[in-house]
């Protein structure tokens, strides 16, 4: 498998007002649909790679009961500070925080832990048959993998949106992210493990303000990605809000439509 080098410039400011806003104005709970797909057995030991700021760690936990435990990996130390400290505030005590590269062999024996998740981060991975083959020697006989990712028409009428905006300037690096789950870890997943289950997740969110979508926007990497100098950001923020400003005033909301993978498969 080609090696890929997406980069990862997450910052625990950009991220934490995503996922503020999801949890704002989403139609459907993804953490308890997450979990539904993970199906966390009390005693079970968890590894989480790509934690973020600690979103999942506390759902798992409070699956968990405070029984079994979580490792909880990222390569952001900003990331795990603050996934520490949300996990203390929600009573997670039983969870290991630990900085780690994922293009790097993970420092753990063979067979250590019953459940292997990575929730919308295993696309910045560079190897992704290697990671998948690691997942694989970390996980206990019958133990398995569960990978939250964006389907290629993940937020697709947002997307053209800011292309038609900027006359078709969409990085390499967010194209390739957004394809990754289908192109490559599908298929890996499917060649190293068996009962293989891929569930989809359709959600939509319904911003009530031009300032809304703003923030949203801004705090993507695919803003981050697309622009340099501050005169082209200040230019494209003002096209993307006279644009927004007409759809809400028609409309009466704005809406993005997401939708990701949600993949299971069992260690043969």
């Amino acid at each position: 498998m080609k090696k890929t080098d997406l980069g990862y410039d997450e910052t625990n400011k950009k991220l934490s007002s995503r996922i503020d806003i999801h949890n704002q104005l989403s139609e459907k709970d993804i953490d308890q649909w997450i979990l539904n797909l993970a199906e966390i057995k009390p005693g079970e030991k968890i590894l989480d790679v790509g934690c973020g700021n600690g979103k999942q760690v506390v759902s798992f936990g409070k699956a968990l009961k405070n029984t079994g435990h979580i490792t909880a990996v990222d390569i952001s130390r900003e990331l795990l500070e603050t996934a520490k400290k949300k996990a203390v505030a929600n009573g997670i005590h039983n969870v290991t925080f630990s900085s780690h590269n994922m293009d790097v062999s993970f420092p753990f024996p063979d067979g250590e832990f019953d459940l292997i998740s990575s929730c919308f981060s295993i696309y910045y991975v560079s190897d992704s048959d290697k990671l998948i083959k690691e997942f694989l020697r970390l996980l206990k006989t019958d133990g398995r993998i569960l990978i939250v990712g964006p389907t290629p028409k993940n937020t697709e009428d947002f997307w053209k949106l800011h292309g038609e905006l900027t006359g078709g300037r969409i990085p390499e690096k967010p194209l390739m992210r957004r394809a990754r789950i289908e192109k490559e870890f599908i298929p890996l997943t499917k060649k190293y493990f068996s009962d293989v289950s891929i569930k989809i997740f359709d959600n939509n969110l319904h911003f009530k303000t031009t300032q809304q979508v703003l923030d949203y926007y801004t705090a993507s990497l695919l803003f981050k990605e697309s622009y340099d100098a501050e005169a082209e950001k200040k230019e494209i923020l003002g096209k993307m809000k006279r644009e927004i400003d007409k759809k809400i005033e028609l409309d009466g909301e704005f809406i993005i439509k997401k939708q990701v993978y949600g993949m299971v498969g069992y260690r043969k």
